[in-house]
């Protein structure tokens, strides 16, 4: 990165020291226990204690000792972690706080250092109507900074959006199972099918970066709107209150319809305002719900086992009452 001027180098370095400092403060540990690695190998057997999951139980070195032996596991525990950046023009828009862009930006550090921090191996897909940059995974604080970077100071050459050849992008060059994180607004159409596939396929995580200007319009007169990704020049005039309760309807309905598409296909969207005081909030928020949803399936699997003598051993599921 020397051939960057010093305050895009600046605002990485600022970018670096706020998403570490949420990573520290208010993730740990939330990602590890959401992001399972890649399955479990064989590491040792050793003797049954109480709290054990009797399904681990070596029925084999139980039945020659006479004593119950669990076999234990280790979590192969490194991950691909894929994020996806929406680099199209409506996401320069930005008001009051911050430009989408940039959200998005700080959105990308905070996961990729919690990748790393893990261990896991951590790439980026930039996108607009086309691929504009793919950067392999690969481990590492400078890997991390380089996707800041890609982000900050890319300049796309395409405007529009196609979130449809960007999902068959990530088929093609991930094979394996990954946490693809998809940041965009949302604004395309027609990527059903492929987000459908790609959910299948992957732990799809869609983060929805909304500015709240984008919902209403200002009182502010006669007013000549242009689509970022269109061109599309529209005159408005904003200083009827019909026309700016008109536009806020519909861009409710519009943002509303969003989020229904990405349910209907079994992915929950995480949305991050370009105004929030706390960019960390929605994903340890939504890491604590999919923490507290594995922790209830683990609860309702429970066993007790019954150790009588080793030969009477038996298995069965513990009542309510305990």
């Amino acid at each position: 990165m020397s051939g960057l001027s010093h305050e895009l180098l600046a605002e990485i370095r600022r970018i670096e020291i706020v998403t570490r400092r949420l990573v520290n403060q208010q993730m740990a540990g939330q990602y590890h226990s959401v992001f399972k690695g890649r399955g479990m190998s064989f590491d040792e057997v050793r003797q049954y204690f109480p709290g054990d999951d009797p399904r681990s139980i070596d029925w084999n070195v139980t039945a020659r000792t006479g004593e119950p032996y669990v076999k234990t596991y280790v979590e192969e525990r490194e991950l691909t972690v894929m994020i996806m950046v929406d680099m199209s023009g409506s996401m320069a828009f930005g008001t009051v706080r911050h430009e989408k862009r940039r959200v998005a930006a700080i959105m990308a550090a905070m996961m990729a250092f919690s990748a790393i921090s893990n261990g896991d191996r951590v790439g980026l897909v930039a996108f607009t109507d086309r691929i504009e940059r793919y950067v392999p995974p690969k481990k590492g604080r400078k890997h991390v900074l380089r996707i800041i970077d890609e982000i900050l100071r890319f300049d796309p050459v395409g405007a529009g959006t196609d979130l449809g050849a960007a999902l068959e992008f990530i088929g093609r060059v991930q094979r394996r199972k990954a946490v693809v994180f998809l940041v965009s607004d949302f604004l395309d159409a027609g990527y059903e099918r492929p987000l459908h596939v790609t959910a299948r396929r992957h732990d799809l995580i869609p983060l929805t970066v909304i500015d709240p200007r984008e919902l209403e319009l200002p009182d502010l007169g006669l007013l000549l709107i242009e689509d970022a990704e269109t061109g599309v020049i529209e005159a408005l005039d904003t200083g009827s209150r019909r026309v700016r309760g008109d536009f806020a309807k519909k861009q409710s309905q519009r943002h509303a319809a969003r989020l229904a598409d990405l349910r209907r296909y079994g992915v929950k969207p995480i949305e991050v305002s370009t105004q929030a005081d706390n960019y960390a909030g929605p994903l340890v928020n939504y890491f604590r719900i999919r923490a507290s949803r594995r922790s209830l399936v683990g609860e309702s699997a429970r066993f007790q086992i019954l150790l009588r003598t080793p030969e009477s051993a038996r298995i069965r599921p513990q009542s309510s009452s305990s």
